[in-house]
């Protein structure tokens, strides 16, 4: 369970973190509780609504997660986890199937054990566990379960498709990012013995083995690229399963704003950064000076900037402390409030008709209408559009508009009400 807060009191604390001082809102306050939560623990890591959105994700096990927390990471350091290495979500294997895991644990774990479709098949002293455990062909779901000494129990679960003969690829990951060589490690298994291993990338052999399991580092271009483990059996059966990955330096990818782009603000910064190393946390720099950050692999988040030309930066941090940056020139425009009735110094007769309106484009989500410093009307959008009575004399009539990041522009004209 989460208790969580919203909207910090920013006139009193207003930083986001030891870093940034401002534009985040101010802290809030977040109580984490459960079995899988370790006790009296309090995270140093600054985490924000999107952190929490994929945490939530994460724990119900969607296949993704919405807006800006498919590029946050989860508060997983809130969490006693069982890890399973080996094999992976969704693998096709064979029986007997090699099952490695791990825990972290802030509590000593006395055991762990293995469910089969919600039967126990296997169980071990201590926090170690690499077993290999025959299972019948088919799918099936794996639980990898650990028992602590503070009585908590703590699991991780995955779906496996068991096969006659099966490849499992326990390097490169699925959909990673690596630098080159890249390490491809591969082991078969399966009813009848395996006496060759060939490793393709992009279906051209780059490698072959007599031995099983076969680990090699291999060169590879600067992009996207298919590995194939493939093993070939005593009986001239063969079976393969292979990975897309990505090789290259750390890129950082600006989708928004665009460069020499003229906006208003807040200005939406979408972006994504990838590293070998893993990206720890993502950070945006306006002429220089820190104005967002968070921790994950991305930001899709409005930035308010004020009206006129910005360099607009951003920078990512690897998992071992190394930073790299890219950046953009941007123009950001004044939001012009124009109200189109009354006309300035008109004389008309009550109701009047008052029209304002901002700019379509414009980041403003709610328009008001004032008459002598009075509101008298409010409406959403970008326009507002309404008869006010009024008395027989000389009006201030203003036409105001609040954008997305607690800004405000207003235009004013002078009338006479006859």
């Amino acid at each position: 369970m989460f208790v969580v807060w919203d909207e910090g009191d920013i006139g009193t604390d207003g930083r986001c973190s030891s870093r940034l001082q401002r534009n985040c809102g101010g802290r809030v306050a977040t109580l984490v509780i459960g079995p899988q939560v370790k006790p009296h623990f309090k995270s140093s890591v600054t985490y924000t609504h999107a952190n929490l959105l994929r945490t939530v994700c994460d724990a119900m096990e969607f296949s993704s997660c919405p807006g800006e927390g498919s590029l946050s990471s989860p508060m997983s350091d809130f969490f006693n986890q069982v890890n399973v290495s080996m094999p992976t979500a969704n693998a096709q294997v064979a029986s007997p199937v090699h099952i490695k895991a791990t825990t972290v644990n802030s509590s000593p774990v006395t055991s762990l054990q293995v469910y089969v479709d919600n039967v126990l098949h296997y169980q071990v002293t201590g926090s170690i566990l690499d077993a290999w455990i025959p299972i019948n062909g088919g799918k099936h779901h794996l639980v990898v379960q650990s028992w602590d000494t503070a009585g908590g129990i703590h699991r991780r679960g995955l779906d496996v498709n068991v096969q006659t003969e099966a490849v499992s690829l326990t390097s490169p990951a699925p959909n990673g990012m690596f630098g080159s060589p890249v390490l491809v490690s591969a082991t078969a298994t399966g009813k009848y013995p395996v006496h060759a291993m060939q490793i393709y990338v992009d279906s051209v052999l780059k490698y072959q083995s007599s031995s099983n399991p076969v680990s090699t580092k291999l060169s590879m271009a600067a992009g996207r690229h298919q590995v194939v483990a493939q093993a070939w059996d005593s009986v001239g059966g063969f079976t393969k399963t292979g990975v897309y990955v990505t090789v290259g330096p750390p890129t950082i990818t600006i989708a928004s704003p665009v460069s020499q782009q003229a906006v208003y603000s807040p200005v939406q910064v979408v972006t994504g950064a990838q590293d070998p190393k893993g990206v720890k946390a993502v950070q945006v720099y306006v002429d220089n000076a820190l104005q967002y950050e968070m921790t994950g692999t991305g930001i899709a988040a409005p930035v308010p900037m004020s009206v006129g030309s910005h360099y607009v930066a951003v920078q990512a941090w690897n998992n071992v402390g190394q930073s790299f940056r890219k950046g953009v020139n941007i123009k950001v425009l004044p939001i012009i409030i124009t109200v189109s009735s009354p006309t300035a110094n008109s004389t008309v007769s009550s109701p009047v008709h008052i029209h304002a309106a901002a700019p379509r484009g414009s980041t403003v989500f709610t328009m008001q209408v004032y008459v002598d410093n009075h509101l008298k009307y409010q409406s959403g959008g970008t326009a507002a559009d309404v008869w006010l009575p009024m008395s027989s004399g000389k009006h201030y009539i203003v036409g105001k508009g609040w954008d997305t990041g607690g800004g405000s522009w207003k235009t004013g004209v002078n009338v006479t009400v006859r």
